[in-house]
Parts: structure tokens; sequence; C-alpha cells
């Protein structure tokens, strides 16, 4: 026989069919709760970034309270997928797919800060649609093949900071309708056809790097004018970055980097092209603000090279590649940089550097070749003892012994400062702690 049922088994059983509003004994709904507690329930750990999206969509009370949860700042990657986007805030990133992001910048577009294009124009058309007044700190731009497609966010590049293109293949002449007044830096890297934005003039640019790329041809010649053409137009640049074969050292490229010394304090010039101006016209170069000066030096430009390391008395960091072995006379010029704190060398024969003129370096980078530069034990022992105030020593290709580890602990044993050197080792550093009081060794990999 059916056992009649409880009261509240009845009750229970009409709450259950009934809205939760009638239900609801004391009369609070979400709408009454105040933001510290919205935003305890809102910080859950369950929630992820999609998740605010609706609560987002939900009143503009919950919108307002969301964005203090929501990343200040964040990027989007678009990747060789249509459908795939990688979603990057401070503390971490996620993979995402095109209705998330869309998702997410309806809602939160103004916090957009960089952007990442690989090929795909569609993201283009979302970005425009919601990000119309954001200011972007960084655009990079991946493969390409058209600049019209970026008339879209011509609003955005009014605003922009960091222009980034990697591997584009552009033919226009003409930026569309695009200026870029705020940009303060400029990347081109592998790509052909930049005469449009080579051509345009960046009132405030400061950084400008230009890797491996080519105008049009492969013409050289064609290469280096254009690109000393736009130096010449931007005096206020503080780092310039020329590499790569197509380019080549130009009395008219020489010229517009003398036009920058006001600011210039970072410059790198790296091509194997014979130069097309006379050494002497390096001489005319004067560079006070210079800091750092990274180079490739072979037989045919080794005297310009020479000059130029003499162009700033301010030179703290010089960074230099050796094609070819080439006369120790580059380091007694080198020597005369009083403030000279650090040295990043390329396959040269070290053994006839005349380190004791040195004194003034903090930190050393040694790269060896096998058959050209091979460090020596009696070397990196003779380097130690001439650096009198050497902090950091990185020597590619050389490998530690027990031995040698001593003779440098015994020759920086009464210096005032500790000699942190980075190589490889035979021997475990652990068993000699104690004596390991003014030599710090680290990024060790044990051999064999």
């Amino acid at each position: 026989m059916e056992q009649p049922q409880t009261l509240n088994s009845i009750v229970s059983q009409t709450d259950a069919i009934l809205p939760i509003e009638m239900t609801n004994a004391t009369g609070t709904h979400i709408n009454d709760l105040n933001e510290y507690c919205l935003l305890d329930i809102f910080s859950s750990n369950i929630l992820t970034l999609i998740d605010l999206c609706p609560l987002a969509e939900t009143s503009k009370r919950f919108k307002q309270i969301i964005q203090r949860l929501f990343p200040k700042e964040f990027g989007i990657v678009s990747t060789a997928s249509t459908d795939s986007f990688t979603f990057r805030w401070k503390n971490g990133s996620k993979f995402m797919s095109s209705e998330d992001v869309e998702r997410i910048l309806k809602n939160f577009g103004s916090n957009l800060r960089e952007l990442s294009i690989y090929g795909d124009e569609a993201v283009v058309d979302l970005i425009a649609k919601y990000c119309g007044d954001v200011t972007l700190k960084r655009l990079e731009i991946h493969g390409l093949e058209s600049i019209e497609c970026l008339r879209e966010l011509k609003s955005i590049f009014e605003r922009l900071l960091v222009l980034t293109v990697n591997y584009c293949t552009f033919d226009q002449y003409e930026l569309p309708g695009i200026a870029c007044d705020s940009l303060i830096e400029l990347e081109i890297t592998g790509s052909t056809g930049c005469f449009a934005i080579l051509k345009t003039k960046f009132p405030n640019l400061k950084r400008f790097s230009f890797r491996h790329s080519r105008i049009f041809t492969r013409d050289y010649v064609h290469n280096t004018n254009h690109i000393s053409q736009f130096v010449a137009r931007h005096k206020r640049l503080r780092i310039l970055n020329l590499q790569g074969d197509l380019l080549y050292a130009s009395k008219e490229l020489v010229q517009a980097i003398s036009k920058s010394y006001e600011q210039l304090e970072d410059l790198t010039l790296q091509s194997s092209k014979r130069p097309k101006v006379s050494y002497n016209y390096f001489t005319l170069l004067r560079l006070p603000k210079l800091r750092k000066l990274n180079v490739h030096i072979n037989v045919e430009n080794c005297e310009h090279m020479t000059t130029l390391l003499g162009a700033s008395t301010s030179l703290e960091s010089v960074n230099v590649f050796f094609v070819d072995e080439v006369p120790v006379d580059i380091f007694y010029v080198l020597s005369k940089q009083q403030h000279l704190r650090e040295m990043i060398l390329y396959f040269y024969s070290f053994e006839r550097i005349p380190w004791s003129a040195f004194t003034q370096l903090r930190k050393l980078c040694l790269f060896e070749r096998l058959e050209f530069s091979k460090i020596r034990a009696a070397d990196l022992l003779n380097i130690i003892r001439q650096l009198t105030n050497l902090e950091e020593l990185y020597v590619d290709g050389f490998t530690l012994r027990k031995r040698e580890f001593f003779d440098i602990v015994r020759i920086v044993a009464r210096r005032s400062v500790v000699l942190t050197l980075m190589c490889k080792c035979d021997f475990d550093i652990l068993e000699h702690c104690d004596a390991n009081q003014r030599v710090r060794l680290t990024r060790i990999t044990e051999v064999d």
C-alpha cells in the first residue's frame, strides 16, 4: 500500500516546479548583491575568460564589474588555421576559436594592445569592427601579400606604436590612406616590396630595423639607395639595425647615418658586400651618443669598420663578427674606448688580442670556430689574469677542467668583484663550493 506523502515532501516537489523567484525565501536577487560580493562570485576559478563574456552582456553594471577582473591588456595571435587563435595576457595564454575571439573583442576589445596577423585577413575585419578606438602597442604582420586589406585599420594605425613586417610580399607603391604619426618602432624582416612603407615619413620614429629584405629585386644598389633615403628622412633615430647581403656601405648611407648623429645610440651594420665608399669618408662620422655597435668585419671592410669603431667616445658595448681574420689593429682602436664595458667577439684568434689594454671591461663573450679560433686553457687564464675588473665571462665551446678552475680561483682570490664564468666543465662544482668564493660557475653543461 502506497505511503501518504509528508507535508515537507509535497513542499519540496512544489518548489522544484515553481520559478526560482517564488521559492526565494529571502527575496534577494543577484542584482541586489553589492559589487564586492559580485566581484567574489565573478572571480571564481570555475569561470573562464569566455564565461565572463555572457555575464558582461547581461547588464552595464555587470560589465563594469567584470572589466575590473578581465585582463587590462591582452594580445591576439592568428595562426595558419583561420579558425584558431592564441589569446595572450600577462598571466598566461590560451588557444581560442574565432567565435570566442569575436565574443571577447565585442565585450573587451578596448583592452587589445598587441596583434599578430599571419596571412589571415579575416581577423582584420574583427579588429576593425570592435577595436576601432584602441591604441595598439604592437602590430605584427606575417606573410601578407597586400597592404590594401589594412585600410580597415586606418584609425588604429594613427595611434600605433610598433609595426613589424615579417616575410610579406607587397607590390603597392603607396600606403592606402594610412598615416602612422605615432609610430616609434618599425621592423622589416625577410620581406619584399616594402617601397610603400619606406617612402613614408614617420615623424616620431626612434627605432628602425631592416633585415634580409629587398625592395623589389635582388639589386643591392636599389635596396641601399632606398634605405639611405629612408634613414636620411628620420633624423631622430636612436636605434638603427641594418642586416643582409642586399645592403652595402655607400656614401649616401654614411651621410644618412651622420645626419642622425645627435640621437643615435645603437647601430648595427651587418653586410658582407664590399663598401662603395672610401674608408676615409667614415672619418667624417661623429656619433657622440653611440653606446652600442654591432658589425660584421671582413678583409674588404676592415678599414671602414675600424674607423667606425672610433666614431664615438661613448661606446659601452661592441659586438663584432669576424667573417675573416683581420689585422689586430682594430683592437688597439677599441682599447681607447674608456667607457667600454661589454665586448662580444665571434671567430677570432683570441690569443692575438692585447687583453692588458682592456681593463675597463666588465663583460666578455667569446665564440670560437674550431678551425680558426680554438680557445685554449692558457688563453682563458691569460684573459682572466689581464682583465682585472671582469665580472662576467662567457666562453662558447671551451670545456673547463678541475685544475683550470682552481687556477682561476687563485687568480681572482684577492679581487673585490665576483667573476661569473659561463662555460662547459667536466667536474662537479658542488664538491668545490668552499673554494668557489670569487668564481661563480653558471649555465654549466657537464661533459661525460
